[in-house]
């Protein structure tokens, strides 16, 4: 059988960058202004933080439907007989529900993995299952099942420097965010399979050392053994990002600890200054 792998750019990584490992990529589409742009082909991390900065207006959404279906025809024609797909999650956009669409449109089988989250979780199972089904002959019931496992262990938590953003499009209420700012309250956030992809107010301190610090706890917590990789995604504060890893690396010397630009469809929403935590346990060690 003729396996078709999908992802989109919730991934981090571009059309060409997915080619080059034989995976079709369906670009997010990023709005500034009054203008659209697909993420990583005619918009880059770069151009959403200059937009940022500026204050303009950001918004995201699903990859286009004419593209959506246009990649389906491709697939067709070129003799694929399904399509496994990892896009993000269902829980912070429509496109899961887009390719299945665009499989019965074009009478083309496909089987979607719900991660609950996106970015670098999407990467590594995208990936994963092309390995397990294509290369190793693995039945992908079982595939899935590992690739489930994947998704139970893992974690991702936000600390939003500005709650503006997030509450602006819908991902936190707008009341939660406005008493946030006025009592200069510091939240930790969490999105993951219990949340089921929605992003949810773990806790609320004072200061960003605290909720650090708390976040180091869960993390302390959760982190079972050093098959977990450990991501630490900023929206324009690296600084922040490499002070919280040399305390990261003391509690997790054996881990792999990645520091990496939050990817922009996840970034126009928390704002400048965050600092996102994903980790989950690989299966391929």
């Amino acid at each position: 059988m003729k396996i078709a792998y999908i992802t989109d750019s919730g991934s981090g990584k571009s059309i060409d960058e997915m080619a080059e490992d034989k995976i079709f990529s369906l670009p997010l589409q990023i709005g500034i202004d009054d203008k659209n742009y697909f993420d990583l082909e005619n918009v880059g991390v770069g151009d959403v933080l200059k937009a940022l900065h500026e204050g303009r207006e950001l918004s995201s959404s699903l990859p286009a439907l004419g593209l959506i279906d246009d990649l389906f025809e491709k697939i067709k024609m070129e003799g694929f007989d399904k399509a496994i797909c990892v896009p993000i999650c269902s829980g912070l956009s429509g496109t899961m529900n887009a390719l299945y669409m665009a499989g019965d449109n074009h009478d083309l089988p496909i089987s979607c993995l719900d991660i609950h989250v996106t970015a670098c979780l999407q990467d590594y199972l995208i990936h994963f299952l092309q390995k397990k089904i294509s290369d190793e002959k693995m039945e992908e019931k079982k595939a899935f099942e590992l690739a489930r496992e994947v998704v139970a262990s893992c974690n991702t938590l936000l600390m939003p420097n500005d709650l503006h953003h997030l509450a602006k499009s819908g991902r936190l209420s707008k009341a939660a965010a406005s008493i946030g700012t006025f009592l200069s309250i510091k939240p930790l956030l969490v999105i993951n399979e219990k949340t089921q992809g929605k992003i949810d107010v773990l806790a609320k301190v004072r200061t960003s050392a605290k909720v650090e610090k708390l976040a180091l706890k869960i993390m302390q917590e959760e982190i079972k053994n050093e098959n977990y990789v450990i991501y630490l995604a900023h929206v324009d504060c690296f600084a922040r990002a490499a002070i919280f890893k040399e305390e990261a690396q003391k509690l997790f010397p054996h881990n792999e600890i990645k520091i990496i630009p939050l990817c922009s469809p996840v970034a126009l929403h928390t704002g400048l200054g965050c600092l996102a935590i994903q980790y989950f346990e690989k299966k391929d060690h």
